[in-house]
């Protein structure tokens, strides 16, 4: 198992830092073409595109690391029942966000199928395919959250420096 998360985090980190080098890319494009005065349409686009689908991936990976922000001043206050019961109640919280992205995910994909960019002839349900695959990624990492906040003590942030 800790063989498969490990091979997940690593894709996620390639993931990440292929669309944040994808959108660098795409900004400093559109950034130097317009300096030359032949501006390429479509890097505005492309760039914004990409921020979402990178937002999605940060996500997931915050989630992994359960170092996505979090005003925890009140919860570390709680005595420790109290505190895994809130902790629980957070994290059916974030079920519900992810179900519901989960559900209507494939229906804001489907309702842009037909929609196309402005400034190339891509369709928009591009800009949609990550939220119910990030919905789900993160429903089942916070179900094992309230597994571990059930089983035994909370565990603290963990932060991971290293791309």
């Amino acid at each position: 198992m800790e063989g498969l998360r490990r091979v997940s985090d690593g894709a996620l980190r390639a993931a990440a830092f292929l669309l944040l080098m994808a959108l660098l890319a795409c900004v400093v494009l559109g950034v130097v073409s317009r300096q030359l005065g032949a501006p390429i349409p479509w890097t505005d686009e492309a760039a914004q595109y990409l921020l979402v689908w990178t937002g999605f991936v940060g996500w997931i990976l915050a989630a992994r690391r359960r170092s996505h922000i979090r005003i925890d001043v009140f919860i570390d206050w709680l005595p420790g029942a109290t505190r895994r019961a809130a902790e629980v109640v957070i994290q059916l919280c974030v079920v519900a966000l992810t179900a519901a992205m989960v559900w209507y995910g494939p229906v804001l994909i489907e309702r842009n199928l037909d929609v196309t960019w402005i400034s190339v002839p891509l369709s928009a349900a591009i800009l949609y395919i990550p939220v119910p695959i990030a919905g789900f990624a993160v429903m089942i990492q916070a179900l094992g959250q309230i597994v571990e906040a059930i089983k035994g003590p909370l565990p603290t942030v963990m932060v991971e420096t290293k791309l």
